[in-house]
């Protein structure tokens, strides 16, 4: 029976919440059945006749499996505009969800997300579906020519708060696996050249709400804070910089230049010099880019480099007066965005490396946040009123980040770099197969260590999970590329 609210919905004239159509029919070039499907996404992943290659594929049977399954379920398309139960679906294309709809519960990850559209679409390269990973690009440009920014997902609840730019860096996720440069990837570069100065860069454009102020720009360069007074809440401030509920995000709101987004910045200027270099020949934008990424680098070089001390390392830069200077805290996106997108000299990796062994490598994986260097810091005890579901918990997009970033300071296959990279990798390999064979699944997130709990945050572990997925099919083929498959 229609109950009151539904009766009145009816009656005021608003259309049904539409449930998102799944799109199974976008694998099938892999096969027509599951298994078909399983097997051609492990001959990619895993290629080749050689015989630890061959046993690796057996092995795993059932986690490609599993994989291929969950693409089928969590790949949707939604009507443009049509109610999801989140505000309207703003996804005019296909769309991989990070979890699909709710596994028992009432919470779940059913639209497309901004910064999880990186790490899925190297799932998707991985198994060959290009044309979905440039849709997903392309939903991000139809958004942004529409309601002048990205959010955070692509429905109207989200419009408020942006995620970090990684469009530009996925540009390049695709155009190195061979797919050629063309209408699609121009679009998304000309979105990203404008959401820089449309959403990132304020300082002398007319907006208000700024994260650049003259007087900041004077003193601090190029780098930015985050947005104020549109944000109630630390929380949706923290989604700018992909890490919403941590210390540093509570203890500071704005008031602090984050490492983690200005360094995705510096890559997103240097992706944009090369473009305009190598695929789009104009060397005016060339050399402005190359200008602007060498400025930021600098003032990135300046501020949040800490040379001395139990903190050494590339630490978040307090703006309040009272502490104003590096916040003395393990930060794990603070340490390895900088080697991700080449940021850091080879000294300034090498004592990374060193902080990465040290503070945050675990029995599983590395901790987002490191406990020890809290003690005698800027945030000694945790801020009241919260839940701090980037804390001690692995997540698996700063694996990815942190291993993909080491290996590009590696000059050789057998050099510290490379062999503590995939000991990272294929130690949460072991943890991740071991989960699998107990839950059946994979998850958003996961313990570090062997001793602690996982925190759930406010909407608890959810299964699926798209970035997950993407750093397990990205460890596997670097440990194959590395010939450490047997390490597992």
């Amino acid at each position: 029976m229609m109950s009151a609210i539904e009766r009145l919905r009816q009656m005021v004239g608003l259309e049904p919440i539409v449930s998102p159509k799944p799109r199974p029919d976008l694998y099938h070039y892999l096969g027509q059945t599951p298994t078909e499907q399983a097997e051609a996404l492990a001959e990619k992943t895993l290629p080749g006749s050689d015989p630890v290659v061959v046993t690796a594929r057996r092995k795993r049977a059932d986690i490609f499996t599993y994989i291929v399954e969950f693409l089928a379920r969590s790949t949707f398309e939604v009507p443009y505009r049509a109610e999801m139960g989140k505000g309207q679906n703003l996804a005019r294309r296909p769309f991989l969800a990070p979890s699909g709809a709710a596994e028992g519960g009432t919470f779940d990850f059913a639209e497309g997300y901004r910064w999880d559209t990186f790490f899925q679409n190297k799932t998707l390269i991985i198994a060959g579906a290009y044309d979905l990973a440039i849709d997903q690009l392309l939903n991000l440009a139809d958004v942004f020519q529409d309601y002048g920014r990205i959010p955070n997902a692509l429905t109207t609840w989200f419009l408020s708060h942006a995620q970090p730019p990684l469009e530009a860096l996925g540009v390049f996720d695709l155009l190195e696996a061979g797919v050629p440069p063309g209408a699609w990837s121009d679009r998304v570069m000309r979105i990203v050249e404008q959401d820089l100065v449309k959403e990132w860069w304020d300082h002398a454009t007319g907006k208000k709400n700024p994260r650049q102020t003259s007087a900041l720009v004077n003193q601090y360069g190029p780098c930015i804070t985050r947005h104020t007074s549109i944000h109630y809440h630390p929380l949706l401030v923290g989604c700018e910089d992909g890490k919403d509920h941590n210390w540093v995000t509570a203890a500071y709101g704005e008031h602090y230049l984050p490492v983690q987004v200005n360094a995705i910045l510096y890559g997103v200027l240097g992706r944009l010099a090369r473009y305009y270099q190598t695929f789009r020949p104009d060397a005016e934008r060339a050399s402005l880019y190359k200008t602007l990424q060498d400025d930021l680098g600098e003032a990135c070089q300046r501020l949040f480099w800490l040379a001395e001390g139990r903190w050494r390392g590339f630490r978040n830069y307090s703006l309040r007066p009272e502490d104003e200077g590096p916040i003395r805290y393990g930060d794990l996106g603070a340490e390895i965005w900088p080697l991700f997108v080449g940021l850091a000299t080879p000294q300034q990796a090498e004592v990374t490396r060193q902080n990465l062994a040290h503070f945050y490598a675990g029995d599983y994986g590395l901790a987002a946040t490191s406990k020890a260097l809290r003690a005698g810091g800027s945030i000694e005890t945790a801020p009241q009123g919260w839940t701090f579901q980037w804390e001690e918990n692995c997540w698996p997009p700063l694996m990815l980040i942190a291993t993909e970033g080491l290996l590009r300071y590696s000059t050789s296959e057998t050099d510290a770099f490379a062999q503590d990279a995939l000991s990272y990798q294929a130690r949460w390999i072991r943890w991740a197969e071991a989960e699998f064979a107990r839950s059946g699944g994979f998850h958003e997130k996961s313990p570090y260590a062997a001793d602690q709990q996982i925190e759930g945050g406010y909407y608890g572990v959810l299964k699926g999970f798209g970035w997950t997925i993407a750093a397990y099919l990205t460890f596997l083929q670097r440990l194959a590329q590395y010939q450490h498959l047997e390490s597992l």
